[in-house]
Order: C-alpha cells, then structure tokens, then sequence
C-alpha cells in the first residue's frame, strides 16, 4: 500500500482529501503543521509527500528544503499544492525541491494521478 504523507493547514481540504485518498486504497497520514510533518515523515517514511505551500510558522518551501536535508526521507517524491498558479510560484517550489506542482482547488484523483506519474518515474530512474 502506497503511504502519503499529506500536509495542508486548511481543515476541510485536509480532511476532504485524506478521506479521498484513503477511498482509493492509499495509506494517508495527515499533518496541518511542518514540524508535525517532519515528525511524521521519519517515523513513517511516506512513499510520497503532498504539501501546501502556504502554511503557518514554517511553510512548504522550507519543509520541503529540510527532508531534502535528511539523508532518510531525501529521495521522496514531493507535491506542491498552492492557491497560486503564477509560473513564480511554480517555479519556488520546483527550486525548493518539490518534484511537481499542484493549484488548488484539487481533488483526489487529481493528486492520485499525480502521485501515479510521480511513483512511475521513480522507478524508471531506478531500473
């Protein structure tokens, strides 16, 4: 079973999103801040890690930038979500070391086929 790890600070997207992720048999932990994201992503290891950019204290950027640090969570694949769809913004997150992007409004299936392409792509680059 594929393990997300899913980090946004809007209650109902992450709850909307997690329980449609979880519909489509994906394994969802769920964090609203990134210091609990981090937390969870060492204790977990997700497979793949979908976050808000936009988020109180320290933001997708910076989270991003510090698995990117850490030698056990430093090849996840990462998905930006944002409000914003500006080539700007697409592009800080790319910088930061997200792997792709996402604008919201999103849905599961959305970020499903995201995480599908994602995935697949790992494991060219593995083979």
């Amino acid at each position: 079973m594929t393990r997300i790890l899913l980090l946004e600070d809007s209650t109902d997207l992450l709850f909307l999103l997690q329980t449609e992720l979880e519909w489509m048999d994906y394994s969802v932990d769920v964090a609203s801040d990134a210091l609990t994201g981090l937390e969870l992503a060492r204790k977990n290891r997700p497979n793949v890690i979908v976050s808000d950019l936009h988020m109180p204290g320290i933001g997708g950027c910076e989270f991003i930038r510090r698995v990117r640090q850490s030698p056990e969570l430093m090849g996840i694949p990462a998905i930006a979500l944002t409000g914003y769809s500006l080539d700007k913004e697409v592009n800080l997150a790319l910088a930061a070391g997200f792997d792709a992007h996402l604008t919201k409004p999103v849905d599961g299936k959305t970020v499903s086929d995201m995480i599908a392409r994602l995935l697949t792509k790992c494991l060219k680059k593995a083979s």
